[in-house]
């Protein structure tokens, strides 16, 4: 079986491959836009060994903030209706935690707008949280800045 569109193009950048040639090999009407997305949704190699170890720390940062979550969940000792909604922000923080470790675009995007918004709730807002979460902010647009340089972002052309 054929593998993935994705996949595909995943194995042809960490062969170092451009990003262009990608696009030449596989443009077709039909899958264009999805391959313009998962382009423009991973970094490249070199970028990706640059940043590994500032990439470690942020999901580091998160993961600290999640356990921390799932403990805080924990000691409560409720078991009712409200157990399931405790476990949302958990769930997105690992999937956040998966594409940050994959390099992709959206986990840093998520994780910036995310965490600004958890702002707002006033338990994110004390002391060592609150300078966490500006820490991971500050970091995640750090990143997004310089694994996906805008000048490099494929745009749709139409044809």
């Amino acid at each position: 079986m054929a593998d993935s569109l994705e996949k595909q193009i995943d194995a042809m950048l960490q062969n170092g491959e451009s990003k262009s040639s990608i696009l030449k090999k596989f443009d077709n009407p039909d899958t264009r836009a999805k391959l313009i997305f998962f382009l423009n949704n991973k970094s490249l190699l070199s970028r990706r060994h640059r940043y590994m170890w500032t990439n470690l720390f942020l999901g580091l940062l998160l993961l600290g903030m999640t356990l921390k979550r799932l403990l805080a969940i924990a000691d409560a000792g409720h078991f009712d209706f409200y157990l399931l909604a405790d476990f949302i922000v958990p769930t997105i923080n690992f999937y956040i935690l998966r594409e940050i470790f994959l390099f992709h675009r959206t986990g840093y995007q998520f994780l910036i707008i995310l965490t600004g918004l958890s702002l707002f709730h006033g338990q994110n807002r004390i002391m060592p949280d609150l300078l966490i979460n500006i820490g991971m902010i500050a970091l995640a647009a750090y990143l997004y800045l310089k694994l996906f340089p805008k000048e490099e972002l494929i745009k749709r052309s139409t044809k």
